[in-house]
């Protein structure tokens, strides 16, 4: 289940925000999953109103039977719903790239690995490309090894 599924189902059975935030939920999923619950339940209250205090002039809207207009409510509930989702996920994408490292200080740091890459550029006289492994050692307990790649 996902987070915010989880979150709907608990808010829906009365827990509490505070309750949620305890239980270690992030609060901007609990916030926006508040949102929609709060926009479908206006979106559920919401009543055509009567054409008493209209001026004469302005259009009149149609009202469609009580079915049509259940239908499109929930058509347009479910799409800002699913709007405010990818609003929140967009804020976790953006917050996400905020916080990373950038690709240049990831280079560098690897540019002082001595193996990184040698299968790529290993040739030996025998001809074979890309055969090569390193002798390495544990250095808790002193047990050695080869790693790298053997021919099959």
């Amino acid at each position: 289940m996902k987070t915010t599924e989880h979150v709907e189902y608990l808010l829906r059975q009365g827990r509490r925000p505070k309750e949620l935030l305890e239980l270690g939920f992030p609060q901007q999923v609990i916030t926006r999953v508040r949102r929609q619950l709060r926009q479908e339940k206006a979106v559920q209250q919401v009543k055509v109103p009567k054409g008493k205090g209209r001026a004469k002039g302005s259009p009149q809207p149609q009202v469609a039977s009580g079915d049509d207009t259940v239908t499109v409510e929930q058509k347009l509930a479910s799409i800002k719903s699913y709007l405010n989702e990818l609003k929140g996920r967009l804020e976790l994408l953006e917050a996400a790239v905020a916080e990373s490292t950038p690709l240049e200080d990831i280079e560098a740091r690897l540019d002082g690995t001595p193996a990184l890459g040698l299968k790529k550029r290993f040739e030996c006289e025998c001809g074979a490309s890309g055969l090569v492994a390193l002798h390495i050692q544990c250095t808790k307990c002193g047990r050695e090894t080869w790693w790298g790649w053997f021919p099959k």
